[in-house]
Formats: C-alpha cells, sequence, structure tokens
C-alpha cells in the first residue's frame, strides 16, 4: 500500500489543476505521538505522515495525505491480547490564517480512507484476525512557522475518528516540516 499511496501523492501533484498557483504548493512530512483510544483504555505508537497540498488563495487550500498510526499491541480486548495497526489515506480542504509574517494558523477538515488490521489471541477462541477498511470525516489543527521562503516547521494535531469494529478512535499529534515550491 506504501508504494500506491506515494503514486498517488506523486500523481496528484504533477496532475495539479491550478499550474499557476505552483509557487504555493508544498511536500510535507510528518513524526509524532498517535492515540489508539478506547473507552478506559488508550495506547500511545509512533506516527508519521507524508502530504502534498496546494493553496488555492490566501486563505483557502487543499491537502491530500498518508499517515500511518504505528502497530498499538498493549490494547486488552475481551480479556485477551491483541494488536492493530492502522493507516489512512485523506484529503482535505484546509483554511490558514496568517498571523504573521512568518506564523500562520490553520484548520481542515476532510475524508478519510482508513485501513486497519487487528489480530488477537486468547485461551478459549484461539488466535483471530481481521482487516477492514471504512471511510470517515477528519479534522486538524495547526501552526506553521516560516524558516525560509520554501522552509517551514509545523506541529500539528488530527483526528479520525473510530476505525475497527470496537469504539476505537485514532489520533496524532506530528511535528514536521513543509517544503513549498
Amino acid at each position: 500500500m506504501k508504494k500506491t499511496v506515494l503514486a498517488a501523492l506523486l500523481g496528484a501533484a504533477i496532475c495539479s489543476p491550478w499550474p499557476a498557483l505552483a509557487e504555493s504548493a508544498y511536500f510535507k512530512v510528518g513524526l509524532g505521538p498517535s492515540r489508539y483510544s478506547m473507552p478506559g483504555n488508550s495506547e500511545t505508537e509512533t506516527a508519521w505522515n507524508l502530504a502534498y497540498g496546494q493553496s488555492l488563495d490566501s486563505n483557502w487550500g487543499y491537502e491530500v495525505g498518508y499517515i500511518h498510526f504505528g502497530n498499538a499491541s498493549r490494547l486488552p480486548v475481551n480479556q485477551q491480547s491483541s494488536n492493530f495497526r492502522s493507516q489512512a489515506l485523506y484529503a482535505a480542504a484546509v483554511a490558514s490564517m496568517p498571523l504573521n509574517q512568518s506564523t500562520q494558523a490553520y484548520a481542515k477538515v476532510g475524508l478519510a480512507v482508513i485501513e486497519s488490521k487487528g489480530s488477537g489471541s486468547s485461551v478459549l477462541v484461539g488466535s483471530v484476525s481481521e482487516s477492514r477498511t471504512n471511510t470517515n470525516l477528519m479534522a486538524g489543527l495547526g501552526l506553521d512557522y516560516r524558516f525560509s521562503p520554501q522552509v517551514s516547521g509545523n506541529i500539528e494535531y488530527q483526528y479520525f475518528g473510530d476505525t475497527y469494529r470496537l469504539p476505537l478512535a485514532l489520533s496524532a499529534w506530528t511535528v514536521g516540516l513543509k517544503y513549498g515550491f
């Protein structure tokens, strides 16, 4: 799936319908803690993400991206050991607001296709494995700080909602770099 995601991001960059706005396009990479949250229990893992975005004007734009939430292996479900792995592709509208010449805040809302794989084992049932893909709304908030005309640092929170067959919510805080061109 990783090769497919990278090909889709590259295709989106090449086929962008707004070539006149190329100077406002960017690639973004990020790394940080993700959270698998269930009622009464949660686990923190390491997430990483890649994204391509473009500004349509000074306040509006779009972003397409991929995020991997890491592997959660310590969430007890019905007295059995379990392991979850989740990743998502998303497309979002982005609204930004400059705070000063080098800092801007932004919010994004979109759709995410989330793939989750779960496996578990117990004494009574044995080993069970399942994979599921679902579509959720996603939302994010972030802050960019421009180091140079092309390079910005950012901190971002993204929430992807429930996934899998359990009320298992996914979210991530990431710190990253944006390269604009």
